[in-house]
């Protein structure tokens, strides 16, 4: 459609006024002057003055559809109906400027109106739209009537006295027009679907055109309709239609009543015009504002019911449980995902508790968060991930709360926790092997120096050791220890720096034997036993001598210090050696109180320790020496004794072998 514009220079009439507008124009004008000429009944003084003057809403109509722009139709159509329907003549200046006073009014309540974005683009929907366009159409239409009663007296034609009398029929008469026909015909849009509502409920509509037909005909048809004044009887079809049809159907109501008054005053009869004319007026404006309420309340609940069909496909889709509470803690709404989540695959039973699920749950916060224990309807506790706010006025009695299962949640996080400490740990313990073999090396030079020293000391003791044979023997055992830790130290370097390691046959009960002597003297000062069981003939398996010799040494010395805080009256320390042509065993016992339960789980893990000076390293370190010999190192509650039991095993032939 054509677009009104301030532009100073207009376009080509061809490129701008289509052809489209050119008919609709013709029409317009052709229907203006037949609406005059049907309406015309009961002029004043044969002027256009008439009850109900439709061609004032028609010309609206045609200046909001096309654009005010085309003003100079509605001024010709004007000027036309006063030639053909009033025989004016055709040189009459007060005609013409009346015409053109009318398409000004006009057009400029057209112009207002689309400013407002109230045209054929923007029907009427609302309360406030309705009142907006009736206030603009009573406003215009009071100019645009004293104006033409002001023409028509001052060119002598309509005299003073009867001024007043002509201005309020011709205000209203045109009010009427524009407020029935205008907001019914703007819109060719709610028409659209007039088939189909016409298939199912012509029954309907077909009385209700009757009640119509019936209040005409007792207003106007009755012989004493003027004495009683049966007028209010127009309010009750018209209401009762505007609450079903809403404004569409209000106002098409309104105009049946308007076109059986123009029928009932077509005689000369008096009658009372201006009693008629405010009951059309009041119609109108009843049809109007009431069926733009019912339009508008329609299209709230159209738009309700498009968010409740959205928020019901939300909740169903939805992975996580959320549930509905009213004022009394009970859940009111319980989506797909609730119902499954507490096991009531039977649906939500009545006067379903809050507590029966969530028993921790106390909403007194407008909005929160926690994570608490939820009940299934079997009896199981799991924990969940709760989540609610209180629901906005005026549905301020209640909570929606959002529930999710969070038994995946937490295990992820403690299998998160435990890679975090797991990476941790082994970054401690490569330190600490970087460390030991640094140590490892730094070491071995002055070892080395001492282990020469102690020889060169025995040689320079050589003359005293008739005197004293114990001061040779003390530097012979001291020079030996000394050469032993020399080794040992290399060793731990070399399986640091590249986790090679001497396999050689071992003697089992040899390996014992050096360990349990060098425990001698810290046995007897513990007041403690450590008791040597070898099984039968043992075969020899193919491991690191050395290393094997640290791992009893430091199983002995563990089991030392655990018997050291032992209540009982005998502090026994037992091993066992045994095995069969598969693989040798070392079973080391003690009667102490034991490994803790949280500990028993995690004892060879890096820097765990229950002893307060304890760094955690020597289980971790054994336990990486047996199983590089293909080994394994473990941990069993002693039956015997009741206190630790270790078990080291070996098999009897290397990797290579097997």
């Amino acid at each position: 459609m054509t677009q009104f514009t301030s532009a100073a220079v207009p376009a080509p009439l061809l490129g701008r006024w289509n052809y489209r507008s050119w008919a609709a124009a013709a029409a317009y004008i052709a229907l203006y002057v037949l609406c005059d000429w049907l309406s015309y009944v009961q002029p004043v003084l044969k002027l256009g003055i008439t009850p109900w003057n439709p061609q004032a809403g028609l010309t609206l109509i045609f200046l909001l559809t096309v654009g005010p722009q085309w003003l100079g139709c509605t001024a010709l159509a004007s000027f036309l109906a006063e030639l053909l329907v009033r025989n004016a003549s055709p040189t009459s200046l007060l005609v013409l400027a009346a015409s053109v006073w009318i398409a000004l009014g006009y057009g400029g309540l057209a112009a207002l109106l689309r400013h407002w974005h109230l045209d054929h683009h923007h029907p009427i929907r609302t309360t406030a739209a309705a009142a907006k366009f009736a206030g603009a159409c009573v406003g215009v239409t009071i100019v645009i009537a004293a104006g033409y009663v002001v023409l028509f007296v001052a060119s002598g034609v309509l005299p003073p006295e009867h001024a007043l009398r002509a201005l309020p029929k011709l205000l209203i008469g045109d009010l009427t027009g524009v407020l029935t026909l205008t907001p019914l015909l703007v819109s060719t849009r709610p028409w659209g679907a007039a088939p189909s509502v016409w298939r199912q409920h012509h029954w309907q509509l077909l009385g209700q055109l009757a009640v119509l037909i019936l209040s005409v005909w007792l207003i106007f048809g009755l012989p004493v309709t003027l004495q009683l004044r049966f007028f209010y009887l127009a309010f009750v079809p018209v209401i009762w239609i505007s609450l079903r049809w809403g404004l569409p159907g209000g106002l098409l109501a309104t105009l049946i009543l308007q076109v059986g008054l123009i029928i009932a005053v077509q005689d000369e009869t008096p009658s009372p015009l201006i009693d008629l004319q405010f009951l059309m007026l009041t119609l109108s404006l009843t049809a109007l504002l009431l069926g733009a309420a019912v339009t508008e309340r329609a299209g709230v609940l159209q738009r309700v019911a498009m968010r409740e069909a959205e928020q019901r496909a939300l909740l169903t889709m939805s992975p996580d449980g959320v549930l509905a509470i009213d004022a009394h803690g009970r859940v009111r709404m319980a989506n797909p995902a609730a119902l499954e989540l507490f096991g009531a695959g039977g649906g939500l039973a009545a006067a379903t508790s809050l507590r029966e699920w969530l028993p921790d749950l106390t909403l007194q916060e407008p909005v929160g968060r926690a994570t608490l224990q939820g009940r299934r309807t079997d009896g199981r506790n799991f924990t969940a991930d709760i989540a609610w706010a209180r629901l906005d006025p005026p549905a301020n009695a209640g909570f929606m709360v959002t529930v999710r299962d969070a038994t995946e949640r937490l295990r992820l996080q403690e299998e998160a926790r435990e890679r975090d400490a797991g990476v941790a740990r082994a970054m401690r313990f490569a330190v600490a092997g970087e460390l030991a073999s640094a140590l490892a090396h730094e070491l071995n030079q002055p070892i080395t120096a001492l282990v020469s020293y102690l020889r060169a000391s025995d040689i320079l003791a050589a003359p005293f050791s008739r005197e004293n044979e114990r001061l040779k023997t003390t530097l012979g055992k001291a020079a030996h220890e000394a050469m032993r830790a020399s080794e040992v130290l290399r060793r731990l370097r070399d399986f640091y720096r590249t986790g090679t390691l001497k396999r050689e046959p071992v003697h089992l009960p040899t390996v014992c034997g050096s360990v349990a002597v060098a425990f001698q003297d810290r046995l007897r000062r513990a007041n403690a036993s450590l008791v040597t069981h070898m099984g039968g003939p043992l075969p020899m398996p193919q491991a690191d001598a050395m290393q094997l010799e640290i791992v009893l040494h430091n199983l002995l010395a563990n089991a030392l210090d655990a018997v050291c805080h032992s209540t009982k009256a005998r502090r026994r320390i037992e091993l066992h050696v045994g095995g069969d042509a598969e693989e040798v065993f070392l079973r080391i016992e003690d009667c102490g109180p034991g490994v803790a339960p949280d500990l028993a789980g995690k004892l060879f893990e890096p820097f765990v320790t229950n002893k307060p000076d304890g760094m955690g390293l020597g289980l971790a370190i054994s336990r990486s020496f047996i199983r590089a010999s293909g080994g394994e190192l473990t941990f069993e509650p002693s039956g015997r004794l009741g206190g630790a039991c270790f078990v080291v095993r070996i098999p009897t032939r290397g990797p290579a072998e097997s």
